[in-house]
């Protein structure tokens, strides 16, 4: 059944006795089928022989199996099919184990044959079929990771023996497909697992999804939820640390200064591990999404881009909108968006049903007007009349709110109360005072500002500006002031005078101290992964999308005292 050969080199010393004697071994285990397969698995089954069983699992698992050998040995086991029962466990998954992938393309069919015809008999394998799969489908024996997202030619061959045999298998049994799902989850790679396991899982993953559909989105769902990890595992703060970025660039940095840099970052990747994970699995879902969306010669394929759009916003809804303070998982909406102003369109129109219906949590409420006010400021593919639309929207409804708590005699102003109006109102002055120049650049946009009544809704007994970021308030006081929209800076001066802390008190006597701003964040902040922003930045040439990723992350500065991130115009790229 097997031969173990054994070597023996160099002599004893002199100044040894032989007790101590050293020896070089080498041992190796040439693999040879005994003379009846069948017979072996008989005799164990009947327990005549159970050592000769053994051997041949071990001489399977251990051995060095030339491809004559392998062919012969699957050849065999094929006549063997039926007496492989749960009995024979170990045998299977010994044969499971083979190195099968890195064969060629008549082993690869040879052994496809025989998973088929095992699974048809004894479907309970099939999980472990599946779970023998996942190794390849994280590393083929490479640990360099690929150059802009594209994977080597070695690695695609060796991918593509996996993906034929897996795609008859779902084929013939459909089924697997539930169990493909749980394999997934249990296989995907570690946080901290190498970004190279990362990027050759989820390209895998998407791969799976071209021949099979129907689990594009529950893919999707998985995929999203371990980049939404890695990102909050990744905060922003510690990355620029770790990355020694300055958040603030000077406006009159060269395009090639920043095409340079950016080359640099896409060839050393991210300090930060975990950062540099998201960013490699970020590249794959970016060209993934514009693969997908586009045909051969670059063109929009329209129906194909709203089924993956309408996968995309159920993955949003159910795990980004409401995991607070994701810092880039969001911009793969924000790329799909710009393939069509009606994609842009219809994603607003979601976020703002989601924001004036009473049914949805107010926590989610206050997440999807955030990410309709920063998309509205950061997008340069949202033109002026979706803009004027979005503000009328959001100016109605806070009038509307006005005039119910208008009638009551006593006015609860706690934040917690009324946090959804207070989040409208922030991201109303946000929006006008972030892109005002697009707003009173005509005398008819003018006329569109000052019939929004802002004077009403800063001077209301709510008093949304005592609530808000000092840094919106500031700046819309200033852009109302020059525009002679409103004048905000008595009530400003007013609740400087007069802000209070806020104490709560809960049952077990426990006294807390709250703060009286609202709790925000925007979602579409500069982006700082530098290997997707090189990948988009690649793409972007190909489509009309007129937001340049490099540029942007170079003109554009956080939020500080007083100041706004300008907009980029698609002629600044």
């Amino acid at each position: 059944m097997s031969v173990i050969t054994t070597s023996v080199s160099g002599l004893s010393s002199i100044l040894k006795s032989p007790g101590f004697r050293k020896r070089n071994t080498e041992q190796r285990v040439r693999f040879r089928l005994p003379e009846s397969l069948k017979t072996v698995l008989l005799d164990f089954i009947n327990r005549r022989n159970i050592k000769a069983y053994e051997e041949l699992i071990y001489t399977i698992r251990d051995g060095d199996i030339q491809d004559s050998n392998l062919m012969q040995l699957l050849t065999e086991v094929q006549e063997c099919i039926s007496l492989m029962d749960k009995e024979l466990k170990h045998f299977v998954e010994a044969l499971l184990m083979l190195d099968w992938v890195h064969r060629n393309s008549e082993i690869v069919k040879k052994f496809q044959e025989f998973l088929l015809n095992l699974l048809s008999a004894h479907n309970y394998y099939t999980k472990s079929a599946l779970e023998k799969l996942m190794p390849i489908f994280k590393s083929v024996g490479f640990e360099e990771e690929w150059t802009n997202g594209v994977s080597t030619k070695k690695e695609v061959f060796v991918f593509d023996h996996a993906h034929a045999v897996l795609r008859v298998l779902l084929q013939v049994m459909p089924m697997a497909c539930d169990v493909l799902v749980q394999v997934v989850v249990k296989h995907f790679p570690y946080l901290r697992r190498s970004s190279h396991e990362h990027e050759c899982f989820i390209y895998n993953m998407l791969k799976i999804t071209e021949y099979q559909p129907k689990l594009r989105l529950e893919f999707l769902l998985i995929i999203f939820k371990r980049l939404v990890s890695l990102d909050v595992y990744a905060p922003k703060e510690e990355v620029l640390e770790q990355e020694e970025v300055e958040e603030c660039f000077e406006m009159d940095v060269e395009e090639a200064e920043v095409n340079e840099e950016a080359a640099q970052s896409q060839r050393v990747g991210m300090k930060h591990p975990i950062a540099n994970n998201l960013d490699i699995s970020m590249v794959q879902v970016f060209m993934y999404l514009r693969s997908e969306c586009h045909d051969g010669d670059g063109q929009l394929d329209w129906e194909r881009t709203k089924r993956l759009y309408h996968d995309l916003v159920t993955v949003f809804e159910q795990v980004v909108l409401s995991t607070h303070a994701t810092h880039h998982v969001q911009f793969l909406l924000f790329y799909i968006c710009s393939f069509k102003v009606t994609l842009a369109e219809t994603f607003l129109n979601f976020l703002w049903h989601k924001v004036v219906s009473p049914n949805v949590p107010s926590i989610v409420r206050q997440s999807a007007i955030m990410y309709m006010g920063s998309l509205l400021c950061r997008a340069s593919y949202i033109n002026i009349s979706m803009l004027k639309a979005s503000i009328s929207e959001m100016s109605t409804w806070i009038h509307k709110y006005i005039s119910s708590q208008d009638g009551l005699e006593y006015i609860n102003s706690d934040v917690r109360v009324h946090c959804v109006f207070y989040t409208v109102c922030q991201t109303l002055f946000y929006v006008i005072a972030f892109r005002h120049c697009d707003l009173v650049h005509t005398k008819k946009n003018l006329t569109f500002l000052q019939s929004l009544n802002l004077t009403k809704m800063v001077t209301c007994r709510l008093n949304p500006l005592k609530v808000c970021l000092p840094v919106v308030a500031q700046n819309f006081a200033a852009v109302t002031r020059t525009y002679q929209l409103a004048y905000c800076y008595s009530v400003l001066q007013h609740n400087a005078r007069y802000s209070m802390p806020v104490i709560h008190q809960d049952k077990g006597c426990a006294v807390t101290r709250e703060s009286t701003l609202l709790d925000t964040f925007f979602p579409f902040d500069p982006f700082i992964l530098c290997r997707s922003v090189n990948c988009s930045h690649n793409i972007l040439f190909t489509t009309n999308w007129h937001l340049n990723l490099p540029l942007f992350l170079s003109y554009c500065c956080i939020l500080s005292a007083g100041t706004f991130m300008p907009r980029l115009r698609s002629k600044e790229c």
